[in-house]
């Protein structure tokens, strides 16, 4: 899938995730790019050196993965990632922006929900929420933070994944605040 991309000078992204190849520990932040959906209706900020799978879905639809890894200052890698879902041709069902909610934070055992609120980008509503997440690890609790939208059928999900400690980095709050859903 074709992606428009503008250069954008920023700050780079930590998060954790092993589904990922992780990029080079950075003492200075990562240069960022404005990446434009290949349908005009959607765009973001995210570090160079991200990578994009795009995969089938079970129910006929398709999935678009942006995600970005490194590691903070103790070595613990931490992610950041956008998904956009894309419902199967023809597909009139609804999204139920609680019911993403509670589906998501399932796939997080031996978490809790710190907080969550209604957020909106352009025309999508969505809701955003912070879980904690007790890991074993060594490196003690994790936050991941996701905001959820909806719009015309498409599902985007962002999510940050960083330790307490880190969970105010301006790296994620930045690409946290960048999704411009247009239409």
């Amino acid at each position: 899938m074709p992606l428009a991309r503008r250069t954008f000078a920023g700050v780079g992204f930590a998060a954790l995730a092993p589904l990922f190849t992780p990029g080079a520990v950075r003492a200075q932040p990562a240069p960022m790019e404005r990446v434009t959906g290949d349908d005009g209706r959607y765009s973001i900020d995210l570090p160079r050196g991200y990578t994009t799978k795009t995969s089938p879905r079970p129910d006929g639809g398709t999935m678009l993965q942006y995600s970005y890894m490194w590691k903070d200052a103790v070595g613990q890698f931490n992610v950041i990632s956008l998904a956009v879902v894309d419902p199967p041709p023809g597909s009139t069902k609804q999204i139920d922006m609680r019911e993403a909610q509670r589906a998501l934070a399932a796939r997080y055992p031996n978490s809790f929900l710190a907080d969550s609120r209604d957020v909106r980008s352009g025309p999508a509503q969505g809701v955003a929420f912070s879980m904690t997440v007790n890991s074993n690890r060594g490196y003690g609790p994790h936050t991941i933070a996701m905001r959820v939208y909806a719009m015309g059928g498409r599902l985007y999900e962002m999510l940050a994944a960083t330790r307490v400690e880190d969970r105010d980095d301006l790296t994620v709050t930045a690409f946290m605040d960048s999704l411009r859903i247009l239409r």
